[in-house]
């Protein structure tokens, strides 16, 4: 994924505050950018920057890499008899426009009863387990756990949606020529 400008505004949803502080800074969503198309060490990352015309050092590298490291973005494998950098997950950065804002908000909206009801099931059902774990991802003693009960519901939708997405047939069902765009 390469952009002429070498970078630019992109949305990448960040699900945890040491995410969200990696992702604050514009070289790093570049560098995971470079490692979403495969692992590289901190050479190629440097030269891959170059190419794009911005000039770092290593150790600049090194640095950005630790920080995308500590909030678990990324992770150093060994491939051959050299470590390389790889993303942990799939990220999606993409530069947004106002139509597909529009046709997301639309989207959202018609939607929003029955995500509302799910909600309101899982407070219903699971109020006592979520607040449990909400409580344990409070940072400190005075911070309220309203914020971590949101973050909570938000994990439970992510995976739930991620366990539907990756089940190929779920998506077969829905739309029979996703499977084939996806060969593509």
């Amino acid at each position: 994924m390469k952009h002429a400008h070498g970078g630019g505004v992109r949305r990448i949803l960040p699900v945890r505050l040491e995410e969200a502080k990696a992702l604050s800074d514009e070289l790093r969503l570049i560098i995971l950018e470079l490692l979403q198309e495969k692992p590289m060490s901190v050479g190629e990352i440097v030269e891959a920057l170059r190419e794009r015309g911005i000039i770092k050092t290593p150790n600049a590298i090194r640095y950005h890499l630790a920080i995308l490291k500590d909030s678990g973005l990324v992770d150093l494998v060994r491939v051959g008899k050299t470590y390389k950098y790889s993303v942990r997950a799939r990220y999606y950065a993409y530069t947004g426009s106002p139509e597909a804002d529009k046709v997301i908000e639309e989207i959202a909206e018609s939607i929003k009863g029955d995500v509302r009801a799910i909600v309101e099931k899982l407070f219903k059902e699971r109020r006592d387990e979520i607040v449990r774990v909400a409580e344990k991802l409070k940072p400190c003693e005075f911070c309220i756990t309203k914020h971590f009960v949101e973050q909570v519901i938000f994990e439970v939708f992510k995976k739930s949606l991620g366990m539907v997405l990756a089940d190929i047939r779920e998506l077969n069902k829905l739309d029979p020529d996703i499977a084939g765009r996806q060969d593509s």
